[in-house]
C-alpha cells in the first residue's frame, strides 16, 4: 500500500511539474514576440537617449564656455613673440584652449557611453535571437 500511494505522489507531482512547464513555455514565447515586435521601438529609444546624452553634453560645455568670459586683450602694450607666437599658432586663447580641452575629454567619455548603450541593446536582441534559434 505504501509504495503504490509514494508512486501516485510521485506521478501527480510529475504531472503538475510539466503542466507548468507548458503554461511557462507559453508565456516566454508570448514575452519573446513582444520582445521581437518592440526591437524597433527600444533602438529607436536608445537613439534618442543617445542623442539627448549628446545635447545636454553640449548645453553643459555652452554653459561653461559662457560662464567663463575671456580675459580682456590689452592692445596698448605689445607682447614679446614668442608668447603671442603660441595662441595664435593654435588660434585660440588659454581659456579656449582648456574649454577645447575638456570638451574633447567630455565628448571621448560621451561617446564610450553611447557605444555602450546601443552596443547593450544590438546584443540583448542578438542573444535573444540566438536563443530562440
Amino acid at each position: 500500500m505504501m509504495p503504490a500511494l509514494i508512486d501516485i505522489l510521485i506521478i501527480v507531482l510529475l504531472v503538475g511539474t510539466l503542466v507548468y512547464a507548458f503554461i511557462l513555455d507559453r508565456r516566454v514565447r508570448a514575452l519573446m514576440t513582444t520582445l521581437k515586435e518592440m526591437e524597433p521601438m527600444v533602438g529607436a529609444f536608445s537613439s534618442a537617449v543617445d542623442q539627448s546624452a549628446k545635447s545636454v553634453d553640449d548645453l553643459r560645455d555652452l554653459s561653461t564656455k559662457v560662464q567663463r568670459p575671456e580675459p580682456p586683450v590689452q592692445r596698448d602694450t605689445p607682447q614679446p613673440r614668442q608668447a603671442a607666437a603660441e595662441p595664435a599658432a593654435a588660434g585660440q586663447s588659454p581659456a579656449q584652449m582648456r574649454a577645447a580641452r575638456l570638451k574633447g575629454r567630455s565628448q571621448v567619455r560621451g561617446q564610450a557611453a553611447v557605444q555602450g548603450k546601443s552596443e547593450l541593446v544590438r546584443t540583448f536582441f542578438d542573444i535573444t535571437k540566438e536563443r530562440k534559434e
